[in-house]
């Protein structure tokens, strides 16, 4: 990844699993600041708001987050809303209270080992509209939790670029690009992760998400989320290369208010690409 450019890298727990038992996570951390990939994040933490034996399983998946979050020096820990089906739908989310009660209490802890928490709204569960998702996070009332913002995510959810505008660029946390062509499944998960494209390859407005972004605040880091078949086939590096390379045309040709962007301040900022 840092060959191709980027300066960050994001793992799965499954990735973490697996880099304990090889080399032992001080080492991953080694590892990466000697290549330079300084942005670093952990995920994915579900059903954090349970109770039971599913909440049993979760916190399980939280401890092994935090200690890694811990010792590698993470930006952030991604957690997830709910995805379950009930009856054949998504129930809606209805008890805010409760929610943002565990939410407040899930940043806490992350505060307690250097880092945050950041809440990925998705189209296929019960916060599809980023602006619930971000009244969430103000309930929660805590400087740890926030938010991940995923355009595929906003695109063919319910939101809209205005939405976005009137998010807190403060509670961004996390920003994923990429594009896709015209909707290929009516499977929602499905085409999240089987058909995502590089960016200005698709249908997406992901010049105008940027500027959305940078209008409410958002800094960066800027990171690169392509899951699609195609890419998991490709060369690694290659398919990383390519993947720094669109992404960075991108912002050379954007342009803010009427100035040129400076591209080499966000340069070093573009994350991580996953494949």
């Amino acid at each position: 990844m840092a060959a191709a450019g980027f300066t960050g890298i994001g793992f799965t727990i499954q990735d973490l699993e697996a880099a304990e038992a090889t080399y032992g996570l001080p080492q991953v951390k080694r590892i990466c600041d000697d290549l330079g990939l300084v942005h670093l994040e952990v995920e994915l933490l579900e059903q954090w708001w349970t109770a039971g034996r599913r909440r049993r399983v979760s916190d399980q998946t939280r401890t092994s987050l935090l200690t890694a979050a811990e010792v590698l020096g993470a930006r952030q820990i991604k957690i997830g809303p709910d995805v379950e089906v009930v009856d054949g739908a998504l129930p809606p989310l209805t008890d805010v209270a409760h929610w943002a009660t565990e939410l407040h209490q899930l940043a806490a802890q992350a505060t307690e080992v250097g880092t945050r928490v950041a809440l990925e709204p998705l189209p296929f569960s019960n916060i599809t509209d980023f602006r619930v998702a971000a009244e969430l996070v103000a309930a929660a009332d805590h400087p740890a939790a926030g938010l991940v913002v995923d355009i595929w995510h906003l695109e063919r959810g319910p939101s809209t670029l205005a939405d976005l505008a009137d998010v807190p660029g403060g509670k961004v946390f996390v920003v994923e690009l990429n594009d896709a062509p015209a909707s290929q499944s009516t499977d929602l998960f499905h085409d999240t992760i089987s058909h995502r494209v590089m960016c200005g390859s698709g249908t997406f407005d992901v010049e105008g998400f940027v500027k959305t972004l940078q209008q409410i605040g958002f800094a960066g880091p800027w990171g690169v989320e392509i899951i699609s078949d195609a890419h998991r086939r490709r060369p690694l590096q290659q398919a990383l290369v390519d993947a720094h390379r669109t992404t960075m045309a991108l912002f050379d040709n954007l342009t803010v208010d009427g100035e040129d962007h400076v591209a080499g301040a966000v340069r070093s900022q573009v994350q991580k690409s996953r494949g």
